[in-house]
């Protein structure tokens, strides 16, 4: 059977706290108390556990996750790029979601202040972020994964939303599309904002128009995007391009001009924004701006634990590029920066995100 530390005390005569000081490189124990200790330990081959010790130092191998909400269509990926990341260094993950409101986050903060975990690697923390900001100022690592566009007053990972607003602007003008259409998310999605900002910068001086009429919000959801197109085409609002931020969003806008008969990309050119997986797969498969989500989900891990390692981590931002992916949803137009080859995968049906 395995020794523990249990049977060390009692076979040396001293509580487990006084093994677990020597275990731990204590000065508080006389010598000849920590030699006996080490004998008994070597007679008997006791090894120590390496969690036992961890938390002996305070420490849990364990890396606290906050999320807005599991939802997203790129949250698994992103989260996969983290596991990929914190797995093969011996962390453990605790996933805590946002989306229950003030109890989940307190239930968070309970597990922070319970030394629950040794940092945590919040997502979009907009909610959570005067009290990560405060753990952080007290030494409690913690690295933000910016999927929103702000910057947070913390070291973060994140992508530069606004260029790729601007490069979907690109590939519409080089469609020659010129009375164009947009899509926005939510507005407490900042990558909103950011995406915007970006598109209707790039059509400044080209003599294409994006009118006020022609923005409409939705959801972020698939659902959303189809409504959102159809209350363009009910206003007898003529559109030849079409930026949503977000491919579910893009997806619906498909379906939508679909149903009215309208041709993709003949008629309309449609563009999403994130290149999650069934991007690929509408009908016609969506062109859209590819935001790294796994690399930005792996190179958050890493900086968390390099500094739980104690090594130096710059604390600028970290900003991931983003890029074209042309697909069958825009027409083929010729080269321009930052777009990457077309795919060709179809389907019979526009499935859900």
């Amino acid at each position: 059977m395995r020794v523990t530390i249990a049977d060390v005390a009692r076979l040396a005569g001293v509580s487990k706290a006084t093994v677990s000081r020597v275990l731990n490189g204590r000065p508080d124990v006389d010598r000849a108390t920590q030699a006996r200790i080490e004998e008994i330990m070597a007679e008997t081959g006791y090894v120590p556990s390496s969690r036992a010790v961890d938390l002996a130092r305070g420490r849990t191998r364990t890396l606290g996750v906050l999320a807005p909400t599991l939802r997203t269509p790129w949250m698994p990926e992103l989260l996969q790029g983290v596991a990929d990341v914190v797995e093969p260094s011996g962390y453990g993950l605790l996933l805590h979601s946002a989306a229950g409101g003030a109890p989940a986050l307190e239930r968070f903060a309970a597990n922070v202040r319970g030394h629950a975990v040794d940092g945590v690697l919040a997502i979009d923390p907009v909610v959570a972020l005067d009290h990560l900001r405060d753990l952080h100022r007290q030494g409690l690592p913690v690295v933000v994964v910016n999927t929103g566009g702000s910057r947070a007053p913390l070291p973060s990972v994140g992508a530069d939303y606004t260029d790729g607003g601007r490069r979907a602007a690109e590939l519409l003008l080089a469609a020659g599309r010129l009375r164009l259409a947009m899509i926005t998310g939510p507005v407490e999605e900042h990558s909103g904002a950011a995406c915007a900002d970006g598109f209707t910068d790039r059509l400044t001086g080209t003599g294409a128009v994006l009118r006020a009429s022609h923005v409409t919000e939705a959801d972020g959801t698939e659902q959303g995007g189809y409504d959102a197109v159809q209350r363009l085409l009910r206003a007898r609002l003529f559109f030849d391009g079409l930026f949503a931020h977000g491919d579910p969003m893009a997806a619906g806008a498909l379906r939508a001009l679909q149903e009215a008969g309208r041709q993709v990309p003949s008629e309309v050119a449609v563009v999403g924004f994130g290149d999650v997986p069934p991007a690929a797969y509408t009908l016609p498969p969506l062109t859209t701006v590819r935001v790294p989500w796994a690399e930005m989900g792996a190179a958050a891990a890493r900086a968390l634990i390099d500094r739980l390692r104690g090594e130096p981590v710059a604390d600028d931002p970290v900003e991931f590029e983003t890029s074209l992916v042309s697909r069958g949803s825009t027409p083929a137009v010729g080269r321009i920066p930052g777009q990457r080859s077309r795919r060709t995968a179809r389907s019979a049906e526009l499935p859900a995100f």
